[in-house]
């Protein structure tokens, strides 16, 4: 059983707002009782496979099809592990994507809760108000979050700025792409970053820290060709009043 303060979840909440959890474990640490960190599920065979990397040219290519996407949408379930909880903490929810960079996360289980990326801002909401924070005031939150922005926008120049990348297995078909930080204080904090899927379908996400914690996310009924009129852009990409 987890032992945690409101206040703690909600920490986690924005924590895990994309992937991150980067502070979950500094509030109400004291009241969690430590245990071995739980089983991580087996990899999807795309990743077990020993692929050799591709190219260069190859890794543009990739991202040059991510470039040409207009948006995306996408049902969600992040589990993350932590080796002071005895299971994972888990969320669901909906991500939708705007290029060229605008992403919305709204999560529904296990409590309401939304992020929204903006241009240099997230905004976190949920039951207890809305709060906003600037890139530029948490420069680590601001590298990542860019990063996995930048993944949709298929901006490789601004990724290669943080991250050395390797592509394996067939663009085309199931492919991986490895992360792995280079700025710091990311460097710090992030181990590596592994994103698995098919052709323009991510299918799963996982997020290692030094630490050992892991993030792991899937994603489901993945839609690459998704439109967005301009009242589904303002209803959308906001924190909803039913959140705050």
């Amino acid at each position: 059983m987890i032992c945690s303060s409101s206040s703690t979840g909600r920490r986690v909440g924005l924590g895990l707002a994309l992937a991150l959890a980067l502070t979950a474990g500094s509030a109400g640490a004291a009241e969690l009782a430590p245990t071995s960190a739980p089983a991580v599920a087996a990899p999807q065979a795309a990743e077990a496979a020993a692929a050799k990397p591709l190219t260069v040219v190859e890794l543009d290519a990739f991202l040059a099809r991510f470039a040409a996407m207009r948006g995306l949408s996408a049902k969600f379930r992040e589990e993350k592990t932590m080796a002071l909880l005895a299971a994972p903490l888990v969320n669901e929810g909906v991500l939708y994507f705007a290029a060229p960079g605008r992403l919305a996360r709204h999560t529904t289980s296990p409590f309401k809760a939304s992020v929204i990326i903006d241009g240099e801002r997230l905004t976190f909401g949920d039951g207890r108000g809305v709060e906003a924070i600037r890139f530029d005031q948490n420069p680590m939150l601001g590298l990542f979050v860019a990063s996995f922005v930048k993944i949709f926008a298929g901006d490789k120049e601004a990724l290669a700025k943080m991250y050395a990348m390797e592509l394996s297995g067939d663009p085309a078909a199931s492919w991986t792409l490895r992360l792995r930080p280079t700025l710091a204080p990311m460097d710090k904090v992030i181990k590596r970053i592994e994103i698995a899927g098919e052709g323009l379908v991510i299918h799963r996400m996982k997020v290692i820290e030094a630490s050992g914690d892991e993030t792991v996310t899937t994603f489901t009924e993945v839609n690459t060709d998704r439109g967005f009129s301009e009242a589904e852009l303002a209803e959308l990409f906001r924190v909803p009043a039913a959140t705050r």
